[in-house]
């Protein structure tokens, strides 16, 4: 009798599991409608592993109604979370151009582990380090790093933090809401000029409607729009609060022609309240973004030191000429 009982709940524990998989796993496409429906679309990765953990149990139990939905919503994932570990860029005569090695991290305003932040940079050795989310205390932690990083700069509304081996000069800021927007900054290798962007958006849930579509217009406008009307390679990095999978991404990188420099190497997630190390429990959501001309030679992420974010780091090629 225990053991009957014990299949049953077994059974509708994994045949809800089951049904909340398949649900969200289409609900994500329907991001448009509702923030909390374009929410879900960042977790792909989640709900494919849910999904092959029912597949297995109703394989063993023989239950073909649920083999099928199960293996529906496997597939359904796998399409857009393959193309990520594929068509790795290659390089093209890299004697044109000039390597540039960036790093962003979202701090955590509560995080204080200032010094690992300052290891992980000189680990790394970026020539531009940016880091979001870094309020007042976080500006004091970092200023060891001026050592090694002669121009320095603070967007104080955006409370975004630029550490550059290489002159800033005259950057602009564009708001979006009240905390969020870009830090658009024109910098120069050689005799190239390009355009760097740091930023960070507003998240899907925390400020309700009205900044779910101040994030929006953050992306799509302030990101697509601007970038399209650009003449020169364009860098854009930091985090913009929404996945490679989220109808608003598609829509930015559309207008903008941008590419994410994680393509290749993996979807790579960033962020997670519980354990942003585990992908299992994180999503993608920062992003390094470059335009045709740029070459990716490397993209990955760095350890979890303190915040809910990992740090990414792309190592790029600007074209001299």
């Amino acid at each position: 009798m225990f053991s009957k009982k014990r299949q049953s709940i077994a059974y509708y524990l994994f045949a809800g599991l089951s049904l909340s998989a398949i649900a969200l796993s289409l609900i994500g496409y329907l991001g448009r409608l509702h923030r909390y429906f374009e929410f879900a679309s960042g977790y792909k990765l989640q709900l494919l592993l849910v999904a092959l953990c029912c597949l297995v149990y109703f394989l063993l139990t023989f239950k073909r109604f649920w083999i099928v939905i199960n293996l529906g919503c496997v597939l359904l994932n796998l399409a857009v979370i393959l193309p990520w570990y594929f068509n790795r860029p290659v390089i093209v005569n890299p004697e044109q151009y000039q390597p540039l090695k960036v790093l962003s991290y979202n701090v955590l305003w509560s995080n204080k582990k200032y010094n690992k932040a300052i290891a992980l940079v000189n680990q790394e050795q970026p020539d531009i380090a940016i880091f979001q989310e870094a309020v007042p205390d976080w500006h004091q932690g970092l200023k060891p790093l001026q050592s090694n990083y002669p121009y320095h700069l603070r967007a104080d509304q955006l409370e975004i933090e630029v550490y550059s081996k290489l002159p800033l000069p005259q950057p602009e800021i564009k708001l979006y809401g009240t905390y969020r927007g870009l830090v658009i900054i024109e910098l120069q290798i050689s005799d190239r000029k390009f355009k760097f962007i740091a930023t960070h958006a507003y998240p899907q849930l925390y400020f309700g409607d009205e900044g779910w579509q101040i994030r929006n217009q953050h992306l799509e406008v302030g990101i697509g729009e601007y970038i399209a009307d650009l003449k020169q390679p364009v860098i854009v990095m930091g985090d913009l609060n929404v996945s490679m999978w989220s109808p608003f991404y598609h829509s930015m990188i559309k207008r903008s022609g941008l590419r994410n420099a994680r393509q290749g190497f993996g979807i790579l997630p960033t962020q997670s309240t519980l354990a942003p190390q585990f992908a299992a429990l994180a999503a993608p959501i920062d992003h390094c973004l470059v335009s045709s001309e740029i070459q990716v030679k490397n993209f990955k992420l760095g350890r979890a030191i303190g915040s809910d974010h990992l740090p990414i780091v792309a190592e790029l090629l600007i074209p001299q000429s």
